[in-house]
């Protein structure tokens, strides 16, 4: 209930970290005033009561024609609509401008939790009081959307400068595969749990091996991770919703306080950001990166799926890392497949780091090609990597997929391989729990933190290089000890031809035994 000596404030900020789920993508803040809830935002605002120095474009709120139709992924509005002359009118423009799919996200006071028009209190701008079936009457006027979200909001949020809650939060999704309103509010499932992992492809498929003990202690499963994330994870099926968020939707800073709201809505939060990066792995900038080897060793030698385990709060057994393609990848990977024939190698170029990379990949495929005449080695890794095509484009018996092949492709065809082969990147750890062979190049990691559950795997560290295992990300060299005859990491450089061959030669001789 509103309560007059309350702090007067921006009312956004109440709401802001409940919509984040609804407002991906490019959208509007319209009547943002001074202060966008989010900095993607696009503020919109007449400047009436602020000025117009915190928007970033000047309109009224009920014309936009500036803005294309289906042009924006959502529309925000805290505290506005009541401000309208015709609110209809209003409405019908912001849904205009959202895309097939998209968000209209509305924030108002509530007319039995704020004083109305002509009452002690009462805002004197205001032109209409609203309840909720109020907005849903004009939207079921417009048509073409669900409404997905449609709650009171009358808590304390125990927020001082931010005070009481006297509104209401409503979302409208844009579906125009029908004409009308159809409300579509999930029932809550009676026990929840949300996973939190931003993070690379690896990430994403250590973060898997919690899964099935989560869902065997009955819990309905959220996601909370990136667009990239969802496309490793999509098919995985043990995940019943998900949580995206945009690169930097929340920024960094906000963060903690954005989690902290969204924890309160689950039974059980886990929050696996920074569990192996900065937890396991030093983060440049931050104190433990100016550790001593020795003592980062003594540290973070833990295993990473141990530690994913013990923050999930889940046994540490059956680890099962693991990708899951649909039946099309998998048939599309066994025609590739029996296409080529013969034995098939996998090579991932290289990883998200510089250290990632190994320096003798000409000589290795030569080696491999003169001695396994029926071998055929494909390269797989994101654009970048196309250059280290150079060379092989013209052989037959070598695949440059790098950047050719999406990595949902790369990772089904791995798990078809005859051997696997690469530094520490998300296809490794894909296929770590597979039968298939694997030969993985260590470099920040040792055995322990990375391949100790590993199936069928050969880990090759360096020999002779002081800084291995250095526990750090990685992201230029200026503290990373580069060879100076290779140019690459000094950890990549000290693993020889002849190691990698020999222990390629010992798993085929194996499997073939087998």
């Amino acid at each position: 209930m509103w309560r007059a000596e309350d702090p007067q404030c921006n009312e956004a900020q109440k709401v802001k970290y409940d919509v984040v789920r609804y407002t991906k993508g490019r959208g509007l803040d319209i009547g943002c005033g001074n202060y966008k809830a989010f900095p993607h935002f696009i503020g919109v605002d007449n400047g009436h009561h602020w000025g117009t120095d915190g928007c970033d474009v000047v309109s009224e709120a009920d014309n936009l024609d500036m803005f294309a139709s289906q042009s924006m992924d959502f529309v925000f509005t805290s505290h506005l609509l009541e401000h309208m002359e015709r609110p209809e009118k209003a409405l019908k423009e912001w849904f205009r401008v959202i895309k097939q799919g998209g968000h209209l996200v509305l924030y108002l006071p509530h007319k039995d939790l704020y004083p109305n028009i002509g009452e002690d209190g009462a805002n004197k701008d205001h032109k209409s009081d609203f309840l909720p079936g109020d907005i849903r009457a004009i939207m079921e006027d417009i048509g073409m959307c669900d409404l997905i979200v449609d709650e009171v909001r009358d808590h304390d949020n125990g927020a001082g400068a931010y005070g009481n809650e006297y509104s209401f939060l409503q979302v409208y999704r844009k579906n125009t595969s029908h004409k009308t309103l159809k409300v579509c509010i999930p029932e809550k499932p009676g026990k929840t749990a949300c996973v939190v992992r931003y993070g690379g492809f690896g990430d994403m498929i250590q973060s898997s091996s919690i899964f099935p003990m989560l869902k065997a202690q009955g819990f309905h499963i959220t996601m909370m991770t990136t667009p990239e994330g969802q496309e490793i994870l999509l098919n995985n099926p043990y995940i019943d919703d998900w949580y995206i968020q945009g690169k930097d939707q929340v920024p960094n800073e906000e963060l903690g306080p954005f989690w902290g709201v969204q924890g309160k809505k689950f039974d059980r939060f886990i929050n696996l950001s920074e569990s192996v990066e900065a937890g396991l792995l030093a983060l440049p900038n931050r104190i433990a990166y100016q550790y001593s080897t020795e003592a980062r060793h003594a540290i973070m030698n833990v295993n990473y799926l141990e530690r994913t385990h013990l923050i999930a709060d889940v046994p540490f057994k059956d680890f099962d890392p693991r990708f899951y393609p649909t039946d099309e990848e998998k048939k599309w990977a066994d025609g590739r497949i029996k296409e080529l024939g013969g034995t098939v190698l996998v090579y991932a170029l290289s990883g998200s780091s510089v250290h990632k990379v190994w320096p003798y990949m000409d000589a290795l495929i030569a080696r491999l090609l003169i001695t396994y005449p029926d071998m055929t080695i494909v390269m797989t890794g994101g654009k970048d990597d196309r250059m280290l095509h150079m060379g092989w484009e013209n052989e037959k018996r070598v695949i440059c997929a790098a950047g050719v092949w999406s990595i949902r492709e790369s990772l089904t065809f791995a798990q078809k391989a005859d051997i696997v082969f690469g530094a520490e990147t998300g296809l490794l750890n894909s296929v770590g729990i597979e039968d298939v062979p694997k030969v993985a190049l260590l470099s920040h990691s040792s055995h322990e933190n990375l391949t100790k559950h590993w199936k069928n795997t050969v880990a090759l560290t360096p020999e002779n290089t002081p800084c291995y295992p250095c526990h750090q990300m990685h992201y230029n060299f200026n503290f990373c000890s580069r060879d100076e005859e290779t140019g690459v990491a000094q950890c990549q450089a000290d693993i020889s031809v002849d190691r990698v061959f020999n222990a390629m030669r010992d798993l085929l001789r194996k499997e073939q035994a087998a």
